[in-house]
């Protein structure tokens, strides 16, 4: 009888032994899993913050461009309409900048933008530079072969044209930063309206 206690004692050892195996396995092999997921979840949350990142600073980099372009146009508008700055005209052209900064435009990857209308809003710009450029141009060649006393009509029809190109420019910069959704705001330019003749163009606003 003794014998027979002894026997099924390690029988129940035996039984208890295998199903802690058992349970012990699977314990291990869970804690892995969660261990497994977690380190699954953080790359994944490493990765959307990293592509969150790059997705800014594409955007950031695409209205400070946007920006650049409108300035550039806004100069022009403020130096057309101040008499005191008209003769600049035969003595320096900016038309090699606004090409230069058009060649960045045209260089972004707008495709990083990722969506139509941020894309379609900044596709504006480009165009809008080679058009103050070309505007700027036909000034310069204008003036230039002017007779004495028609340079005031010149400066006065090449200026509404630069008006109009600010204006636009101004109004695209808007429709980008909305687009764009970013949530620190850019820099403001200034209302072309105002009475700024004798002062150096100051940061754009939209």
């Amino acid at each position: 009888m003794i014998e027979t206690f002894s026997s099924e004692a390690a029988t129940w050892v035996q039984a208890v032994g295998t199903i802690a195996a058992v349970v012990g396995a699977g314990w291990v092999a869970a804690a892995e899993s969660r261990a497994s997921r977690r380190r699954e979840d953080r790359i994944e949350q490493e990765g959307q913050r990293r592509e969150e990142r790059l997705i800014a600073s594409a955007k950031t980099a695409a209205l400070n461009l946007a920006i650049l372009a409108a300035t550039q146009i806004h100069d022009l508008h403020v130096m057309l309409r101040d008499e005191a700055r008209r003769g600049r005209v035969a003595r320096v052209s900016p038309s090699r900048t606004l090409l230069a900064t058009e060649s960045l435009l045209i260089a972004y990857p707008i495709q990083t933008l990722s969506e139509a209308a941020p894309m379609v809003a900044f596709a504006y710009f480009p165009g809008a530079l080679a058009t103050a450029a070309e505007v700027y141009a036909n000034l310069e060649a204008s003036i230039r072969a002017s007779q004495v006393g028609e340079a005031g009509r010149i400066f006065a029809e090449y200026a509404e044209q630069m008006a109009q190109l600010d204006e636009a420019a101004k109004r695209h910069l808007r429709d980008l930063k909305a687009a764009l959704a970013l949530d620190s705001p850019a820099p403001a330019l200034v209302d072309s309206s105002a009475p700024q003749a004798h002062q150096a163009a100051p940061p754009m606003a939209a």
